[in-house]
């Protein structure tokens, strides 16, 4: 058996669940579906699928930028090794195609993020850290507060909502059960619908498999009924 029947063999079992759940997030979903599967990539670390996922996101009609600013925004999840190694396909994809980019500017006040963050999500870090020894309680959360929510929420380019979203996907990638929580929640009360959110992660079936996916959509059910309680 050649390495090509192996390859062809595998994608003969997959092919159906990618199309079943393409087509049913066409019915759900924006376009903006079609940066789940980059998101999932992303976190991964898994760089092949990167290059076809960039492409199919820019046949869509996708800002480029808004693109690009999906993939940034990861790194306060995920870190700055699995960003950066995700770019140089990104970039190739951008100059076969002569994308163009204007460098993004903040324009939401210095603070933004900061007040973002106290109205979704509260001081529950803070607190949950206060006990860490030699300041180290005082400094993860002020470096959550700078660099996952002043370093990138006062870039209009996403909306808060959008954010939101785009990081309950990475953390479910990443099967982060406290995270996913908090997030769940931090989500809805930015403005998703726990529609938009239950099949923004149904979008990830192909990717993470069905458990992440279960268990994550029932922390948003729950997460949903909490609130409208």
């Amino acid at each position: 058996m050649t390495d090509q029947s192996v390859l062809a063999g595998f994608e003969h079992r997959t092919n159906p669940l990618v199309h079943a759940v393409d087509h049913a997030g066409a019915m759900h979903l924006t376009r903006d579906r079609l940066l789940i599967p980059l998101i999932a990539s992303v976190c991964q670390g898994v760089q092949a699928p990167i290059t076809a996922q960039t492409e199919a996101i820019l046949a869509a009609g996708i800002d480029p930028q808004v693109m690009l600013e999906v993939v940034y925004q990861l790194t306060p999840v995920v870190g700055t090794l699995r960003v950066a190694q995700a770019l140089p396909a990104i970039q190739q994809v951008f100059t076969d195609q002569h994308v163009t980019l204007t460098a993004a500017t903040p324009d939401q006040a210095p603070g933004f993020g900061e007040q973002t963050q106290a109205e979704l999500y509260g001081t529950e870090i803070k607190q949950l850290l206060q006990d860490l020894p030699d300041g180290a309680g005082d400094f993860i959360p002020a470096a959550l507060t700078n660099h996952f929510f002043n370093d990138y929420y006062r870039y209009g380019v996403l909306s808060v909502k959008d954010r939101e979203r785009y990081e309950l996907l990475a953390l479910i990638t990443l099967n982060v059960a406290f995270q996913i929580k908090a997030h769940a929640r931090g989500s809805l009360k930015a403005g998703n619908t726990e529609s938009e959110l239950v099949w923004s992660a149904i979008q990830l079936l192909p990717y993470i498999g069905f458990p992440l996916v279960i268990n994550s959509v029932r922390v948003i059910h729950d997460a949903a009924t909490a609130l409208a309680e």
